[in-house]
């Protein structure tokens, strides 16, 4: 990724703290969670500004709905999601894709890089839903997949989804300024002296970003299942952008609670 491609993201004071735990050859102590926590959650604070962010979020939650609806086709070209419908799960994602990437260049100067972890974080989230629902003893059809697609648009599925996208999000932020010295961080006298001590601390950073975003899960089901199934509200991304600022201040107050935890 590009990481000066759409601009700087907020300037964060904590951020030398964490470089030289890592290439002064300290161990990642509950101090350094604390930092890289903070990171996290300052990043939260910026995204919701942030037009791609609430893009994916919203798309997160209307694509499945309209592939459970009779007017699919519709349903795709009302979201961005141009063309013939997908016939594999790599169109289908090239098509959230590029919906996506319409926005950030519509945004000019306002998207960051933060809207660019926010729509790989959304790319993510939907094919790791995605994948185990997909037929595995034939290849999926066009039709299989659009099932797929619709079986997440339940209030629990919307859940996993939700947690999927923030834990991803929160998880870029972390790795954009970790990974720009990744070559600085493996020696003998550091705190990675090996390519598996790295896979090991990329591990423990997402673990814990999965762990804090467990919060969002029960706020994401009953919003979902409040506004859309029991009021049958047609949801707007206004009413997504206000989602979005609950569930973040949730996860923000979460990944604070969690500080100097291991």
């Amino acid at each position: 990724m590009g990481h000066q491609r759409l601009g700087k993201l907020p300037a964060h004071r904590l951020l030398p703290e964490i470089v030289r735990y890592l290439l002064d050859g300290g161990t990642p102590t509950a101090d350094l969670v604390d930092q890289v926590t903070e990171v996290g959650r300052d990043a939260l604070r910026h995204a919701v500004k942030d037009p791609v962010f609430i893009e994916a979020l919203w798309l997160l939650v209307r694509l499945p709905q309209a592939a459970g609806s009779s007017a699919f086709v519709d349903g795709l070209a009302a979201l961005g999601l141009k063309g013939r419908p997908p016939g594999s799960l790599p169109e289908l994602l090239a098509a959230f894709d590029s919906a996506l990437e319409r926005v950030q260049r519509r945004a000019a100067g306002g998207a960051t890089d933060l809207g660019e972890m926010a729509r790989q974080a959304a790319l993510s989230a939907l094919a790791e839903a995605l994948q185990p629902r997909l037929p595995v003893l034939w290849q999926p059809t066009a039709e299989d997949l659009r099932h797929s697609v619709a079986s997440l648009r339940s209030a629990d599925a919307f859940a996993d989804l939700a947690q999927r996208f923030h834990s991803r999000f929160v998880d870029r932020v972390i790795h954009y300024f970790i990974d720009r010295n990744l070559h600085r961080m493996i020696g003998p006298e550091r705190a990675t002296k090996s390519l598996n001590d790295v896979e090991a601390f990329n591990g423990a950073i997402r673990r814990h970003c999965d762990e804090a975003s467990l919060i969002m899960r029960a706020f994401a089901r009953d919003w979902l299942g409040k506004n859309f199934y029991r009021d049958g509200k047609a949801l707007t991304q206004d009413d997504v952008r206000r989602f979005a600022s609950y569930s973040v201040e949730k996860l923000r107050i979460e990944l604070a609670q969690r500080k100097g935890t291991s």
